[in-house]
């Protein structure tokens, strides 16, 4: 999006109008005052200063111009609160640079045959003589008809062609229809209906636009779920079922509950709880954790109870701190630096299901436990420690070490040192492990795990800290197009900062490398903008390069991250070593030499960061091969 968009919005924007809309204002002097729209307040402490066109609240300490505000108002990302705004001030945001008008045209062209679909399926259900079979499924799971038309419920016909032939008479091509999703190609010629003889569950994006769809097969028909394909209006693992009915009772009862499949959450909102969004199927990921925050920190998961299950809400836990809101908390050391780090700002808790039942069952069977199960939700935590220290071997120190760094990394982000203190306790009894060591530990790896600025009193952007990972991403930012293969070899593992991640997502996209920085970031969250920023002010002052210069400071920056990780997997190693020495313990020091040696020798092919200027003779002008 370009930046003069956003000027023209600020522009056309009166922030008193725009916040009276959600909170009555009273005129106080040269400024507005109200009740806060962002947490509860009997005296009014929201000031609006017309002049300035910003806001203030004094009670929560939130501020800024329209965008934070209708950010955190309607609990939207910066596209869509741009999209709002915009409408909102009659701009047209398809005649601004670096926007497609024929990308949208394309996008409401595959909407809208989904949405036909949909229909289609719906009435089958509903009215039709060949959607029998999934109305006797509907009633066989107890769907009254208000809960079928709530969620727009359908039935696919047993035929190669009815979804096709329907679609072709209302203009829609072969493409456009194998492209939403719908149809598929077959190796002989010719297309034939994706979904059939299925009940069929419309999957809306938040905004209620129906985006694809799961399929459950009568009988024992394989596979038992099929979902509409990847496109490019259908990510599985960036959608919540549900969500775009259920994020008012999220907002109103402050909780989300998650559960996992279709059926579970159909079932909650027909008894009665109206909060409840469904993973279908998978596990939970960071994107589906991120849409749900915009409505309430408050999380319960509602997963399966078994060991297997019990695993994949672990894995997911373990991926939760990334996709969550933090608060930054200023923190001095000896050296008289003061480092922000990013504490967890969320309550993440986990419902308790009866072995071998599931919500759908619980729900229609003994729907009066529900509630006391949600109010009685284990804290994320204590569901961590136990799953992970259930399972290990006190007499294996390596299977002690093991398991608190898994735990670690959640302890860091615990909001208060009491909270993260009262864990330390737990841990320690549980791993049989002094909490002084504990800590210790806990500390070491604190600036390694958690991503941080470095600041010198009193200003933070004075001394920013360079990381290896800013470093390299500024480069991936600014020279895009000549650095795209890097982005296919990093993994999530080497960047820790969650701001850097979502820029190399973004970047990844098709036509990224054709946008230029500051359009490109002025479409993400603010807080990833402005880091995009300020990662991009390191490059400031660098003498022109070449190609090969270019490509080698961010190998060099990449190699320096992995060295780094390997250095941090060998002190670990080296306590470990130290512990088997004591004991003695002949087999074990040979096994953990074996792994410090194998961790040397992954280290040899990390080089020290060489100079961005390194010169590549490549690059000088007239160079030829063979020179």
């Amino acid at each position: 999006m370009h930046r003069d968009a956003v000027a023209e919005i600020r522009e056309r924007t009166d922030i008193v109008e725009l916040v009276n809309a959600y909170t009555p204002l009273k005129k106080a002097g040269r400024s507005y005052k109200g009740l806060c729209p962002f947490h509860q307040e009997k005296t009014p402490s929201f000031v609006v200063f017309p002049d300035s066109q910003n806001f203030h609240c004094f009670g929560c300490g939130k501020g800024g111009d329209i965008f934070p505000f209708q950010l955190e108002v309607e609990k939207v990302d910066f596209p869509e609160a741009l999209r709002e705004l915009a409408k909102r001030a009659g701009i047209d945001l398809a005649d601004t640079p670096g926007v497609s008008k024929e990308t949208d045209e394309r996008r409401e062209r595959l909407l809208s045959a989904i949405d036909l679909a949909a229909t289609f399926f719906h009435d089958q259900l509903l009215n039709q003589p060949g959607g029998t079979a999934g109305r006797e499924l509907a009633e066989q799971r107890g769907l009254d008809r208000a809960t079928i038309e709530r969620f727009r419920l359908g039935f696919a016909p047993d035929r190669w062609d009815a979804l096709l032939t329907m679609l072709w008479t209302r203009g829609f091509d072969a493409a456009t229809l194998v492209e939403a999703g719908l149809a598929q190609e077959r190796q002989t010629g010719g297309h034939y209906d994706r979904f059939r003889n299925r009940l069929i569950f419309p999957i809306a994006d938040r905004e209620g636009k129906i985006v694809g769809f799961g399929a459950r097969a009568l009988g024992d028909d394989q596979p038992k779920y099929l979902n509409s394909p990847q496109t490019s209006l259908f990510d599985k693992s960036s959608l919540l079922y549900a969500l775009n009915l259920a994020k008012d009772a999220i907002k109103s009862e402050n909780r989300a509950i998650i559960v996992e499949g279709y059926m579970d959450a159909i079932a909650a909102h027909q008894f009665g709880h109206p909060n409840v969004v469904a993973a279908m199927g998978t596990a939970l990921t960071e994107s589906q954790v991120g849409l749900v925050k915009r409505f309430s920190k408050r999380i319960v998961l509602a997963l399966d109870a078994d060991a297997a299950g019990q695993m994949a809400t672990l894995r997911s836990l373990e991926s939760m701190p990334n996709a969550l809101d933090h608060v930054e908390s200023p923190v001095p050391d000896a050296a008289g630096i003061v480092r922000f780090e990013r504490k967890l700002d969320a309550q993440i808790s986990i419902l308790q299901l009866p072995v071998g039942k599931d919500p759908d069952e619980l729900l229609r069977k003994s729907p009066e436990q529900w509630d006391s199960l949600v109010e009685s939700a284990m804290p994320f935590l204590d569901f961590v420690i136990d799953v992970i220290a259930r399972d290990v071997d006190l007499n294996d120190p390596r299977s002690k070490s093991a398991a608190f760094q898994r735990i670690a990394p959640l302890l860091r982000q615990v909001g208060d040192q009491v909270t993260q203190q009262h864990y330390l306790g737990r841990v320690a009894i549980r791993l049989g492990i002094s909490e002084q060591v504990l800590w210790s530990e806990l500390k070491r790896g604190q600036l390694r795990t958690s991503p941080h600025i470095a600041v010198s009193q009193p200003t933070r952007t004075t001394a920013r800290r360079i990381k290896n990972e800013d470093y390299l991403t500024a480069v991936l930012l600014k020279h895009a197009a000549l650095c795209r293969d890097f982005l296919d070899v990093i993994s999530d593992d080497d960047l820790l900062d969650s701001r850097n991640r979502e820029i190399v997502r973004v970047l990844r996209m098709e036509g990224a490398d054709q946008v230029e920085p500051d359009v490109l970031l002025s479409g993400l969250d603010e807080n990833v903008a402005s880091h995009g920023e300020a990662i991009l002010q390191l490059l400031d002052g660098t003498p022109s390069a070449f190609p090969g210069q270019i490509r080698q400071a961010a190998t060099s920056a990449l190699n320096g991250i992995r060295r780094e990780r390997l250095e941090f997997l060998m002190r670990q190693l080296q306590l470990e070593l130290m512990s088997a020495q004591q004991e003695e313990d002949s087999g074990v020091l040979e096994s953990l030499t074996n792994q410090m040696a194998n961790l040397a020798a992954q280290k040899q092919n990390f080089e020290p960061p060489k100079s961005p200027y390194f010169r590549d003779s490549r690059d000088e002008p007239g160079y030829m091969p063979g020179r």
